[in-house]
């Protein structure tokens, strides 16, 4: 009877750790966005339904993102009632987030 086991390393276990911990961190900043007011937001989805969702300050916008200023509190939820898949604040705006 062998008195060694012979057990492979589990690979999987880092990058489902790893998936994890960014999904936590993704929804924790995402449900930071519904508490506060932040200064500016990260909206993805279509960028013109977003335009139209809300009439804050544009600051940049890309294919399937929008960067703005929100005008009035309560952005962050007509965002995501105008079709965003996530709102996240964003860290800062300007060169190198700036003010």
């Amino acid at each position: 009877m062998p008195t060694t086991t012979d057990r492979r390393p589990r690979r999987g276990l880092p990058v489902g750790a790893a998936a994890a911990a960014l999904a936590g961190w993704l929804g924790v900043t995402a449900l930071t966005a519904l508490a506060v007011q932040p200064e500016a937001v990260v909206a993805l989805g279509n960028p013109a339904a977003l335009a139209a969702a809300d009439d804050g300050a544009l600051v940049s916008a890309g294919r399937a993102y929008l960067v703005l200023r929100p005008a009035a509190p309560g952005a962050v939820r007509r965002l995501y009632a105008g079709g965003a898949w996530l709102v996240l604040p964003a860290p800062g705006t300007g060169c190198l987030g700036a003010r």
